[in-house]
């Protein structure tokens, strides 16, 4: 077993290397920092409420009564729980080796770079799997948007939209598309996509209209493409690659913004303990003098949740077949 120094050191510079990558690499690769955004918690495990679909529409008498009194409401919720896992790596950079490459690029900033893809290409699978064990009700589109001529996945759309609106209230603009790559790129291939683009938009190839262009033509939120892939092999194994979210399947839902209360309507949130882990992630560094070489470590503390109403969830399962 490595022998780790008792002067762990955080190092904040390499903090803000991890969030320059945010802002730039991760958020092209990524999307689970957005369907499942971050919710700081003071404590590791907990109960969070699940707000019901049935308090938002409900019609209350608000008129007041002769004798001056007012009619009270409750709002009912249910409960889940929460408890955070710790997800960490480290990455040893030995001091022969940091010299030999010293010219060519920043051995310590690379490293937490790498650590942090790997932590995120985790997380992106976490989040995902909410959503394959979600449960959710299911509808095909009309037919299959590989049938270019004839598919109409603008109307698929914009009736999931209508249904989340009906059953929820919402407007269609708090409404986000979640779309693996590969049903994206056949969206946009189609015919009726094709003469949208025409009139709407003149002069931009429909094949690379940007996820803006096709959310402002279903008149929501935002598209989130799903992109993601990963080796499901292990080393020394010839690669099998893999999409993290499934090709086939979409979803519609409401998505709230970073560190929203939880009250806020939102399918799924990373709670994030903040006693153990209070950045995003933690970058440290410690001395392995027995192996002659310096170590870099990133962590986080988080629990990957969804928040819906278990009867009537305000996701519209989509599928592509």
């Amino acid at each position: 077993m490595d022998r780790e120094s008792t002067s762990v050191i955080i190092r904040p510079d390499l903090q803000a290397q991890v969030q320059e990558y945010d802002a730039s690499g991760a958020v092209a690769r990524f999307i689970g920092r957005r369907v499942a955004p971050i919710f700081r918690s003071a404590i590791f495990s907990g109960q969070y409420p699940i707000f019901r679909r049935a308090d938002y529409k409900k019609m209350a008498d608000s008129r007041r009564a002769d004798d001056g009194s007012y009619n009270s409401i409750k709002a009912f919720f249910g409960q889940g729980t929460f408890t955070c896992d710790e997800n960490g790596l480290k990455y040893p950079i030995d001091d022969a080796r940091r010299r030999k490459y010293a010219s060519l690029f920043d051995a310590e900033a690379s490293a937490s770079i790498i650590l942090w893809f790997q932590l995120l290409l985790g997380h992106e699978y976490r989040v995902s799997q909410l959503f394959s064990g979600g449960g959710f009700t299911n509808t095909n589109v009309a037919t299959a948007w590989s049938t270019a001529a004839t598919a109409v996945p603008l109307t698929d759309l914009e009736t999931g939209i209508n249904s989340l609106c009906d059953k929820w209230g919402v407007a269609p603009g708090d409404i986000s598309l979640i779309i693996p790559r590969v049903d994206y790129s056949e969206m946009l291939k189609t015919s009726q996509v094709n003469n949208k683009m025409l009139y709407t938009y003149p002069g931009v190839q429909p094949s690379l209209a940007s996820p803006a262009i096709v959310a402002a033509m279903l008149g929501i939120k935002e598209v989130l493409v799903a992109a993601s892939v990963y080796d499901s092999k292990e080393e020394g194994i010839a690669e099998s690659n893999a999409m993290i979210w499934t090709a086939g399947v979409m979803f519609l839902t409401v998505l709230c913004g970073e560190d929203a209360p939880l009250d806020e309507t939102s399918v799924a949130r990373t709670i994030l303990w903040t006693e153990d882990s209070p950045d995003i992630p933690v970058i440290e560094s410690y001395r392995d003098d027995d192996r002659r070489c310096d170590i870099i470590r990133a962590r986080v503390q988080t629990d990957e949740i969804l928040l819906i109403d278990d009867t009537n969830p305000f996701v519209y399962q989509l599928t592509n077949t």
